[in-house]
């Protein structure tokens, strides 16, 4: 059996162009400590990558067999779609896997898209040919700045329309005053509703929601640590 090194050391740039694809869209989610980060999406673009040239090794290889014993054509049939609909449904199942559902808030969601696009790359590569490589790399060389520049305009455009939420622990007995600190800050509360009431060290206390817009001069940061300082306030963080 005649070796192909020409095509193994191909198919190898492909897994190899594929682990820096998937590396450096994963390394903008490792930054910002997201669920899925530089090993994952590597992993999941190598993976697919792989899936694709076994996809085509094994088309190529009945390929081979045919034109060896013409026979065997009616016998031997192989789906050219098989493998790479099973790598679609499988990545669906990690990218759900990737999104937290917390009391108030859904978070993740981008990080599964991003899964799916790079399971895309690595099948562009891995399947081969000049025009795929040319979209996969020009993808990420557009996607990268594009959802930087994209975040930091709507963070800009939604910065006083945005609505933000916490969750906040705090003794019943103040609530007015947590109100009037909000108020203080020029915070403008949309509307809280409650989620739990509870008694702990002889204190009664409250477990809420609170969605509000900032002021331009205030950032969320402030207003969290401002609310935190507030000794009736027990637990508060970003819902």
């Amino acid at each position: 059996m005649n070796v192909d090194w020409a095509l193994i050391l191909t198919q190898l740039a492909s897994v190899l162009a594929a682990a820096i694809v998937g590396a450096a869209i994963g390394y903008e989610r490792e930054l910002k400590n997201k669920p899925a980060g530089l090993l994952t999406f590597t992993l999941v673009s190598v993976g697919s990558c792989l899936l694709a040239i076994l996809q085509k090794n094994i088309i190529m290889e009945a390929v081979a067999r045919i034109l060896e014993n013409p026979q065997l054509a009616e016998s031997i049939k192989v789906d050219e779609g098989r493998i790479i609909a099973q790598v679609v449904s499988g990545i669906g199942f990690l990218g759900a896997g990737t999104i937290i559902h917390t009391k108030a808030n859904v978070k993740g969601i981008t990080t599964a898209a991003l899964l799916w696009v790079v399971a895309a790359l690595g099948l562009l590569i891995g399947t081969g040919g000049i025009y795929n490589y040319v979209i996969a790399f020009l993808t990420v060389i557009i996607i990268l700045p594009v959802s930087y520049v994209s975040r930091k305009i709507g963070e800009k455009l939604t910065a006083t329309r945005k609505v933000r939420r916490i969750r906040i622990v705090f003794d019943e007995n103040f609530e007015k005053d947590i109100f009037d600190n909000l108020a203080l800050q020029g915070v403008v509360v949309r509307k809280s509703y409650l989620i739990n009431k509870f008694t702990k060290d002889n204190l009664h206390l409250k477990e809420s929601i609170i969605y509000f817009s900032l002021p331009k001069t205030r950032t969320f940061d402030d207003v969290l640590g401002q609310v935190s300082m507030q000794e009736f306030v027990h637990e508060v963080e970003e819902a």
